[in-house]
C-alpha cells in the first residue's frame, strides 16, 4: 500500500503479495526526470521492490520527414549514435544515485517515448511506472499526459 505524505509517497508494504515487486521509471535527464528518479527509488525501497530506470532513445522526426535531398552534417546511424549516446550517459548517472540496497536494472529503448514506456511495463509486467513531468511542446501532448491515458500499468505522475 502506498500513502500520500506531504507530497511524497512513502512506503508501507502491505506484505508480500500485495505490495509492488517491480517499479519502472522513465528517464531522460531533465529535471522532472530526477524528481521522479527519487520518488521511485522511495517507493522501491519502501517495498523492497526491483527498480528498472527506462531511458528512450527517440529520432528527431523533423529532421527525416521530408522528401526530396536534404545535405545535413550527420548521417542517420551517426545522429543515433549520438542520441543513444546521451541517454546512456543519462542511464549511468542516474544509476549512480541509486542506494546500493536497491536491486537496479537499466535499459535504452527506441522509440517514441511513452509508446515504447507503456509497451515495456506491460510486456515486463511492472507494477508501478513513475514518471515526471516533460516540458510540454506547443503542438503535442506531453509524455506524462499520453502515458497517463496509454498505459494499462498503474502511473504515478511525480510533479517537480
Amino acid at each position: 500500500m502506498l500513502l500520500q505524505d506531504t507530497g511524497q509517497i512513502t512506503e508501507q508494504s502491505v506484505g508480500g503479495e500485495h505490495g509492488l515487486r517491480r517499479v519502472l521509471v522513465g528517464f531522460d535527464g531533465t529535471d522532472g526526470a530526477w524528481v521522479a528518479l527519487h520518488q521511485a527509488i522511495a517507493v522501491a525501497v519502501g517495498n523492497d521492490a526491483r527498480l528498472t530506470i527506462a531511458a528512450v532513445a527517440q529520432m528527431p522526426r523533423c529532421l527525416f520527414g521530408y522528401p526530396g535531398t536534404m545535405t545535413m552534417p550527420y548521417s542517420y546511424d551517426g545522429l543515433r549514435r549520438e542520441v543513444e549516446g546521451e541517454m546512456r550517459r543519462h542511464l549511468a548517472e542516474a544509476r549512480d544515485e541509486v542506494p546500493a540496497t536497491v536491486r537496479v536494472d537499466t535499459v535504452l529503448l527506441r522509440g517514441r517515448p511513452a509508446r515504447e514506456l507503456a509497451r515495456f511495463a506491460e510486456q515486463g509486467g511492472y507494477d508501478l511506472l513513475v514518471t515526471g513531468p516533460r516540458p510540454r511542446h506547443r503542438f503535442s501532448r506531453s509524455v506524462t499526459h499520453a502515458l497517463l491515458s496509454r498505459s494499462r500499468v498503474s502511473v504515478l505522475a511525480v510533479k517537480a
